[in-house]
């Protein structure tokens, strides 16, 4: 029996540092899949939104067994920074690699949670977004956007390792490993 085809039109992004490696998430998926994924988070969310710096284990668990089963694919960039190289050039990094990612597959939006500044990302954007496909890119604030949600709980997951790495293998399609 084949499997539908999985032709991702949005892509979600959000980051998670542990120690020396900043790992960045991007949650794929079809647009008319969007609605369905929203609702179940914020369904899920015993707060205001899912974060998993602020979850309890038991609600990490429940998260992540419901991830597991969306219709979604993740890519995992993890930047392995050594002495004197900044979270700033981890993060130019991670965006690189996710925005070649995201183009060489036609994905058409990508969403990035914003930070306090995000005129760097922007400048980094412009500079390595190719002209075609065309590729639109906007920040959102993590509580606006429960598809970030998915992105950060998968991040920390990945990094975290072990069985709450385990817990999301059916949804990480590709883990890059960066090491300058």
């Amino acid at each position: 029996m084949s499997r539908r085809r999985f032709h991702p039109t949005d892509a979600f992004v959000d980051e998670s540092i542990r120690g020396q490696r900043y790992l960045m998430g991007c949650v794929l998926l079809e647009a008319h899949h969007l609605a369905e994924v929203r609702s179940t988070m914020t369904d899920i969310a015993v707060f205001e939104r899912v974060h998993f710096n602020n979850e309890s284990q038991r609600q990490k668990t429940r998260v992540l067994e419901a991830i597991a089963t969306m219709p979604v694919s993740v890519l995992v960039v993890v930047f392995h920074r050594r002495q004197g190289l900044t979270e700033f050039a981890a993060r130019a990094a991670c965006l690189g690699a996710i925005v070649g990612r995201v183009q060489a597959g036609s994905v058409g939006r990508l969403v990035i949670e914003s930070r306090d500044d995000d005129r760097e990302d922007v400048r980094q954007l412009l500079r390595i977004r190719r002209p075609h496909p065309p590729l639109v890119f906007e920040h959102r604030q993590g509580s606006d956007e429960p598809m970030l949600w998915v992105a950060d709980a998968v991040t920390w997951a990945v990094g975290a390792g072990g069985r709450w790495r385990e817990a999301v293998d059916a949804v990480v399609e590709n883990t890059i490993e960066l090491r300058p």
